[in-house]
C-alpha cells in the first residue's frame, strides 16, 4: 500500500530503502497473495517474495479480493498450516 513503507524513518545505514529492508529479513517468511486483490496486487506480493530471502509465496484463489483473508478462512488456514509444517512447527 502506498502509505506503508517499511523503510520510512529508518536511520540504519544501508537500510534506507524498502528493498534493502526486505533483503535484510532473515526469518523464513510466508507471503500470501490473493489473486483478486486490488489493494495489494499479486504483482506486489511477488515482488515481496522475490526480495525477502527464504520467502515462500502462496496463492489464495478467491473472488473476494482483499477481504479473502477474512472470508476464505479455511483456505488460508491450509496455507498457514502447510507453512508451519515446512518449518517443523507443530500445527495447533
Amino acid at each position: 500500500m502506498d502509505r506503508h513503507d517499511v523503510a520510512r524513518d529508518r536511520t540504519v545505514p544501508n537500510l534506507s530503502d524498502y528493498e534493502s529492508v526486505l533483503r535484510s529479513i532473515q526469518q523464513p517468511t510466508l507471503v500470501v497473495a490473493i489473486d483478486s486483490d486490488i489493494l495489494y496486487p499479486p504483482v506486489e506480493q511477488q515482488e515481496l517474495a522475490n526480495l525477502i530471502p527464504n520467502a515462500q509465496l502462496a496463492w489464495l484463489k478467491s473472488t473476494h479480493g482483499h477481504d479473502a483473508f477474512l472470508i476464505d478462512i479455511a483456505a488460508l488456514n491450509e496455507i498457514l498450516i502447510s507453512f508451519q509444517q515446512s518449518l517443523d512447527f507443530p500445527a495447533s
